[in-house]
């Protein structure tokens, strides 16, 4: 039974007469009749008494109606909810980041959840590793993580971080001015491999750089608390300059002069496959770039 048949029979149950019902609905009088005709052929029975009065309900055409307006607004309800996914304004949105984008990720979630406030978003704090990991085998929608990437996924630029060297406060003129390699002589806190192997792996190629491997007297899982024994005066850090928004007291920020300190940071997402959600988010992600990126 289709259902723009029951529509056309419940605007002439309503209506009452052919005329004026085929004029709401836009057709020709022809055109309705013989839809009304399909329905009753489905139907096996007239659902209309048609004569001089007009077109009235029969006691078939009765039971009919009394149940197709809650079955006309629950096919509407759905067909409107399906319209509402294949635009991304419903489902649920997965997104990884890291340190690099701990500013630029909230922000966009902010803006996405104003426009699509029907999608559920989850945020993971991740490696970049772990990321892509996760983007393969489809646990995340879009993520975050260090470029270049060496997987099958699509990728948008979106900025770059460096490593700075976080020094207890009291040190900051002292270790200004000594050359990294005299960094060998240092005490170092790390942000343990388990927590971010790329991050590991890279501030030893900073180190590796200068001649020097860093004296690790102390392995953290959380970057705050990196900062917080750097602080307390256990020894120096090597970390990511977007971890100055953390605000630690007792910290100094020493730049690393070297090309190696820098890296670039991407979006990254499945290069295949339909997800309206996901495609919704990297089109506001695109907007924003474009927007951060004019002239004053």
């Amino acid at each position: 039974m289709e259902l723009r048949l029951l529509r056309s029979f419940q605007v002439l149950a309503e209506q009452g007469n052919f005329g004026r019902a085929a004029r709401a609905l836009h057709l020709s009088q022809p055109a309705l009749t013989k839809q009304i005709r399909q329905l009753e052929e489905e139907v096996g029975a007239p659902l209309f008494d048609r004569g001089r009065h007009g077109a009235r309900l029969t006691p078939v055409g009765a039971l009919l109606a009394a149940d197709v307006a809650p079955l006309l607004r629950h096919a509407e309800g759905v067909l409107e909810r399906i319209r509402r996914a294949g635009r991304g304004d419903t489902g649920e949105l997965r997104l990884g980041f890291g340190v690099a984008t701990r500013l630029l990720v909230p922000r966009l979630v902010s803006r996405f959840r104003r426009a699509h406030p029907q999608v559920h978003v989850t945020l993971a704090d991740m490696s970049s590793p772990d990321q892509l990991d996760a983007l393969e085998r489809g646990a995340l929608d879009v993520g975050f993580v260090r470029l270049p990437v060496d997987r099958r996924l699509a990728v948008l630029p979106v900025g770059e971080d460096r490593l700075v060297l976080a020094v207890p406060e009291a040190r900051r003129a002292e270790l200004a001015r000594r050359p990294p390699q005299a960094l060998a002589d240092e005490p170092f806190v790390e942000i343990a491999p388990s927590r971010s192997s790329s991050l590991h792996a890279h501030v030893l190629r900073v180190c590796e750089s200068h001649g020097f491997r860093p004296r690790v007297v102390q392995s953290a899982t959380e970057l705050f608390t990196v900062l917080a024994l750097v602080a307390a005066g256990m020894g120096v850090a090597i970390v990511p300059s977007s971890v100055r928004t953390s605000r630690v007291d007792g910290i100094a920020y020493l730049p690393l002069e070297t090309r190696e300190a820098r890296w670039r940071v991407g979006a990254a997402w499945a290069a295949s496959g339909q997800n309206p959600v996901r495609d919704a988010f990297v089109a506001l992600l695109r907007e924003d770039l474009a927007r951060s990126r004019l002239p004053p």
